[in-house]
C-alpha cells in the first residue's frame, strides 16, 4: 500500500481515497492489493460510501460484451455515486474485462521470478573456470621443463598451452561478472 493513499485515508480526502481505490483496480485487475486498500480505507473511514442511487446506464445483457467502453462507463458512474452495490459491480466488471490482463502480469510475474532464480543459482562457468586454469598450469609445466630439457617442441607446445588457457580463462572470468 502506497504512502500517498495511507496519507489521504489518514487526512480523510474521500475523492483522492476513492479515486485511488477505483485506479488501483485498473492498474491490477486480481484486486490483491486493491483488497488491502479497501478494508484500510472502510476501517478508517466510516463514511467511505454514499447512499446507492440508480445507475445512469444499462447492462449488456451478456458479460461477453462488456469491454473497456462499458468499465469506464461504470467506473465515471461509481466515482459520482461511491456506494458499496456499484464498488462491488465495478469489481465484477473489472474481472471479466481485466481477464488479458491479469494473464500478462501474472506472465510477467513468472519472467521475473525466473530471473531471479537464475541469478541466485551459482554461475555454471566456475567448472570450466578450473579447467582452463590447469589448461594453463598445464601449459606452463610443460614450457617450463622444454626449457630445462632443450626442447624445443615441447616448449611451443607448452606455451601454446599456456596462452590459450589464460585467454579461455580470462574470457570465462569477464563472462561471469
Amino acid at each position: 500500500m502506497e504512502q500517498e493513499f495511507m496519507t489521504a485515508v489518514a487526512e480523510k480526502n474521500l475523492a483522492k481515497v476513492r479515486m485511488a481505490l477505483t485506479n488501483e483496480l485498473l492498474l491490477d485487475p486480481r484486486g490483491t492489493t486493491f483488497s488491502k486498500m479497501l478494508d484500510y480505507a472502510q476501517n478508517e473511514l466510516p463514511n467511505l460510501f454514499d447512499e446507492n442511487k440508480e445507475a445512469n446506464y444499462t447492462v449488456p445483457s451478456s458479460q461477453e460484451d462488456w469491454d473497456e467502453d462499458f468499465l469506464f462507463t461504470v467506473k465515471t458512474d461509481l466515482d459520482s455515486n461511491f456506494s458499496k452495490e456499484k464498488l462491488a459491480f465495478y469489481e465484477k466488471v473489472v474481472e471479466i474485462v481485466g481477464k488479458e490482463k491479469v494473464q500478462k502480469i501474472e506472465q510477467e510475474e513468472i519472467k521475473l521470478k525466473e530471473q531471479k532464480a537464475a541469478e541466485s543459482q551459482p554461475n555454471q562457468q566456475r567448472p570450466n573456470n578450473k579447467t582452463y586454469a590447469t589448461i594453463s598450469a598445464g601449459g606452463a609445466t610443460l614450457a617450463i621443463i622444454g626449457l630445462v630439457a632443450g626442447k624445443t617442441l615441447l616448449t611451443v607446445v607448452g606455451g601454446a598451452a599456456l596462452i590459450v588457457g589464460g585467454v579461455l580463462l580470462l574470457n570465462g572470468i569477464k563472462e561471469n561478472k
